[in-house]
Formats: structure tokens, sequence, C-alpha cells
């Protein structure tokens, strides 16, 4: 373990862990293999074309930071502060985000494969035209006014999450997993009216 140190983002050695480390920029494309950070200051704000393989990134802050373009394969957001990242245009494949902080987050445009948020805040975030293959899921997440325009929820599960409104249209929610709750939500953002008094 690397602890408390300062040092540049290419100093970074594969299958090690850097903890309360300060990240300098890096001169080149970053691409971090095999990793954990925990509780690591980054000063680099654009990430964007980065690769993420096997990477663990615990209370871990980037908020309103680039990652356009990036791919993120078998990697863990915990505890983290996402709040407004642009993660557009990129490729996630059994991506793990919880217990984090991801308000207004903007993944539009990407490729989702097997992938999970978990008891993480998503209010106000943009999928718009997202690509999901095989799952994704969100357990107890909060995803108020979160956009799926131009994304298709099936096999999605929403079920165990909440929201008071989502921006959806009625061809994308074929096949979203909900509750019971959550349908008359669904009603109501289909335009539907409920006539409770039925006599």
């Amino acid at each position: 373990m690397i602890k408390k140190q300062r040092l540049s983002l290419d100093e970074v050695v594969p299958g090690e862990t850097y903890e309360e480390c300060l990240l300098l920029y890096s001169a080149d494309r970053i691409r971090i293999d095999s990793v954990k950070f925990k509780n690591c200051e980054f000063q680099q704000t654009d990430f964007s074309d980065s690769e993420w393989l096997d990477c663990q990134l615990e209370k871990c802050h980037f908020l309103n930071n680039d990652f356009t373009s990036s791919v993120f394969y078998r990697t863990t957001f915990e505890k983290c502060q996402l709040m407004g990242v642009d993660f557009s245009n990129n490729q996630w494949k059994n991506t793990l985000v919880t217990n984090s902080k991801a308000d207004y987050i903007n993944p539009s445009g990407s490729k989702i494969e097997n992938s999970q948020f978990e008891k993480s805040s998503l209010i106000g975030s943009y999928f718009q035209d997202v690509t999901i293959k095989k799952s994704l899921k969100f357990l107890q997440c909060e995803l108020d006014k979160t956009d799926f325009l131009g994304t298709s929820l099936l096999g999605v599960n929403i079920s165990s999450s909440y929201f008071e409104t989502m921006n959806v249209t009625t061809d994308q929610v074929r096949g979203c997993i909900i509750s019971p709750q959550q349908a008359i939500a669904f009603v109501s953002l289909l335009g539907v009216k409920i006539n409770n008094d039925v006599s």
C-alpha cells in the first residue's frame, strides 16, 4: 500500500493500493489497471478517453469531471462524489456505483453492459440514447427527474428505487421492471388520469 504520497497518475502501478494520496496530472492518455484508490485527491479534471480496468475507487471526488469516451470494465465507485460528471459515450461492463452521490451525471450515448447503481442518488441525471446489454439495475437509488429519452428500459430493474417524475416515453418503458407503487407514477407519466371516484 502507498499512503499519503504525492505522485503523478503516470506513476501509478498496476496491482497497487493508494490511500490518501494526491494524484497529479498525467502527461499521457490515462490507462489504469487493477488499482485501488481510497480517499485520494485527483488534480486532473479531464479524464476523457481514459481506460479503467479492474479498479476500485473509494471515497474519491470527481465533481463535474470529464470522462467522455472512456472505458470502465469491472470497476467500482464506492462512496464517491460524482455530481455533474460527464460519462457520455462511455463503455461500461460489469461496473458498479454504490453509496455514491451521482446527481446530474451524464452517461448519454454510452453502451452499458451488466452494470448497476445501488444506494446512490442520481437526481436529474441524463441517460439519453444509452444502449443497454444484458442488464442494468438501479437498486435503492434516488431517480427523481432522471431523463431516459431515447433509451429502451427493457429488462431494466428500478423496482426498489424512488422517483416522483421521470422523462420517458411509452415505447421506452416496455419491459421495465417496476414495483406496484411505481406503476401509479408510470401511469401519470404517460398521461393517463386515474379516477378515484368510481361508484
